[in-house]
């Protein structure tokens, strides 16, 4: 279900439940919002079970635009091979999209109210061989070694100098990649002393230099201060 909450009043209203063009929104992942005021929501996967996805790697995931008034919207991108978080640049020229399983970022051209061909968007930054999918994925999923060649990415944000920061959830890691396509390890805690199983990722603050990351595994939030200031979203601008 896709819900707006009012942070003024406190009042959620539903916006899509169920379905969309006949596609299940049960792992409905993120929601983006650009400067008109329209949200691009990913979903990850139709499938009942979540891990049957990553255990064979299905592309059945989809992007989906919701108009700015919330009352209708479209699926603009099908076959999407498990796409997670998402950002905007500067400009709102492309949506990044993470794609998690294949551990890379892959970003779309807007145009206008869709989006045109993906392209991939820097290196990939983990990966599987073809023997690791499959029912034994999720064994070798928990296997920290495993895990950290995998990767997994997840969350992303931009930073105002343009680069891509990038979560790696089995990898206790944060890559940014530079608008070249350059990629560039910013922290890395293989053990996860602290570090420990990153989802998301955020900038905040006076100066926007503060940063916060988020994890499916710890019990906390990681706040700390970022030597770049962050791209403003667009209700911190």
């Amino acid at each position: 279900m896709l819900q707006d909450l009012d942070p003024e009043t406190d009042a959620i209203t539903a916006v899509l439940s169920g379905q969309l063009d006949g596609r299940r929104l049960k792992w409905l992942n993120f929601v983006c919002a650009d400067s008109t005021g329209a949200l691009w929501c990913s979903v990850s996967t139709v499938a009942d079970d979540l891990m049957d996805t990553i255990a064979h790697g299905t592309a059945d995931g989809f992007i989906f635009r919701v108009v700015p008034d919330r009352q209708s919207a479209r699926v603009v991108a099908d076959k999407v091979n498990f796409p997670n978080c998402m950002a905007l640049d500067r400009d709102e020229d492309y949506l990044y999209v993470v794609r998690t399983l294949t551990a890379d970022v892959v970003r779309f051209p807007i145009e206008g109210e869709t989006l045109g061909p993906q392209e991939r968007f820097g290196r990939p930054l983990g990966g599987r061989r073809p023997d690791e999918y499959g029912p034994d994925a999720g064994r070798l999923m928990a296997d920290p070694e495993v895990g950290r060649r995998w990767g997994m990415a997840d969350g992303c944000a931009f930073d105002a100098a343009g680069n891509l920061w990038v979560t790696l959830v089995l990898a206790n890691k944060i890559v940014a990649i530079s608008p070249d396509g350059r990629a560039t390890t910013v922290i890395e805690d293989p053990d996860g002393a602290l570090l420990n199983g990153p989802t998301s990722i955020a900038w905040g603050g006076k100066d926007m230099r503060d940063i916060y990351i988020g994890s499916i595994t710890a019990p906390y939030v990681l706040k700390g201060r970022s030597s770049v200031p962050g791209l403003p979203l667009i209700h911190q601008r």
